[in-house]
């Protein structure tokens, strides 16, 4: 009990001790956290004092909690759980350090920290050969979410929830695991916090006036007819988008034909919700195009492909939208590259867990959605909601028959 209290409390002491503060008092005489960010950890000081302060606070942030850990199992030798607990109050002193009035930095540096020396636990001594791939996925997902963004808050939203889905389905449970799911949950939480606080994502919509936002994050409910292709037989269930398709695309016909019904949807109804982008005044609305994608997607291939070639349509879709109106800033075609490459990174990583459960070749899924990526991009004069999944569903078929 001595010990575990005594690796306790050095785990605060090791964590209490801020580079940051110190630095700022020594170099310029200010008080880091009251300006820049608030914030006494390395972004702050790279900011505000320059980056050679910075490399010694990332650093000693990042390994103090390492430290706390290996004193408290390999010098004190107390329990695994107990030596985690000490790592985790490393983190506690970190954002709480007594001295300065318990006001620190947010502890992301020393958690991370903690996460990379589980990591090594787990793919090092543990030598566990099943999850390589995961974690060629990860390194995939944070350059280009990296490349997209450059900045490390969309990163932990976007490759945590990845990273512990991984940790959970592969690696038996125990306190690395425990602990690496605390800490990625932390992060996440600390992620949207600096997102909001700090206003990293805005969406650009002059660049797309057009642009329906509502229309885009109601697109993840289609998943309903994949999910239920898993209950259904195939009749059925092309039987039933079928009949979806038909109550939109007769609204869309009667629309298009009515004058007076057009008129109700493009101005009378407009004054309190927008349905319809501008373009569809006299043309099928892309709701429509999409159904009908999913009912060739269904008709012409099996279960798995057509699964595969919606998802790839409704999340890459879905990605490209929202981060190329956040963060576009290269055209390339009709589109941007940052959407391009979020839309690319958004199907590897939902073909990738595919792969895991329906048997599809990784190779094949790198092709998917590849060509899905490519057909999204291009301008064609075919809607990208039929193009996609269609030509996703061809090379797919090909590929899987190849195999065989």
């Amino acid at each position: 009990m001595l010990k575990s209290l005594i690796a306790i409390l050095l785990g605060y002491l090791i964590g209490s001790i801020l580079p940051a503060y110190f630095l700022g008092k020594w170099l310029k005489n200010i008080d880091i956290r009251k300006i820049g960010t608030h914030n006494a950890g390395t972004t702050n000081v790279k900011r505000e004092l320059g980056i050679l302060p910075a490399i010694p606070t990332a650093l000693f942030d990042t390994l103090k909690g390492i430290f706390a850990i290996i004193i408290a199992r390999h010098l004190l030798k107390t329990p695994i759980a107990i030596a985690y607990l000490s790592g985790f109050f490393a983190v506690l002193g970190h954002i709480f350090p007594f001295y300065i009035g318990f006001k620190g930095g947010q502890g992301a540096a020393t958690t991370t920290g903690i996460l990379l020396y589980n990591l090594y636990q787990i793919f090092i001594v543990a030598r566990n050969t099943l999850v390589i791939w995961d974690l060629i996925i990860l390194i995939l997902v944070i350059v280009i979410i990296w490349l997209i963004t450059r900045t490390q808050e969309l990163l932990s939203i976007t490759v945590l929830p990845l990273f512990v889905y991984f940790l959970i389905v592969r690696v038996q449970l125990n306190w690395t695991i425990i602990s690496s799911c605390i800490i990625a949950c932390y992060l996440f939480c600390l992620g949207i916090n600096n997102i909001i606080k700090f206003k990293f994502f805005r969406l650009n919509f002059e660049t797309y006036p057009d642009f329906r936002l509502w229309r885009t994050l109601i697109r993840p409910a289609a998943m309903v007819f994949p999910i239920l292709s898993f209950f259904l037989s195939k009749a059925a269930l092309v039987t039933f988008i079928g009949v979806v398709l038909a109550i939109f695309f007769f609204t869309d016909l009667i629309r298009i034909i009515n004058k007076r019904v057009n008129r109700f949807f493009f101005k009378d109804i407009r004054k309190n919700f927008v349905i319809f982008k501008d373009k569809e005044a006299i043309r099928i609305s892309s709701i429509t195009l999409f159904l009908f994608g999913c009912f060739l997607s269904f008709l012409l291939f099996e279960q798995r492909i057509a699964f595969t070639a919606i998802t790839f349509l409704i999340f890459g879709d879905l990605s490209a939208k929202i981060l190329g109106l956040a963060y576009g800033k290269h055209k390339i075609l009709n589109k941007t590259l940052e959407g391009s490459l979020a839309h690319f990174i958004a199907c590897v990583v939902l073909g990738y867990i595919i792969h895991l459960y329906l048997n599809i070749p990784l190779g094949l899924i790198f092709a998917g959605a590849a060509s899905a990526t490519l057909i999204e991009a291009v301008p064609f004069n075919v809607d990208d909601n039929l193009s996609v999944p269609v030509v996703t569903g061809v090379i797919l078929t090909i590929g899987i028959n190849l195999v065989k």
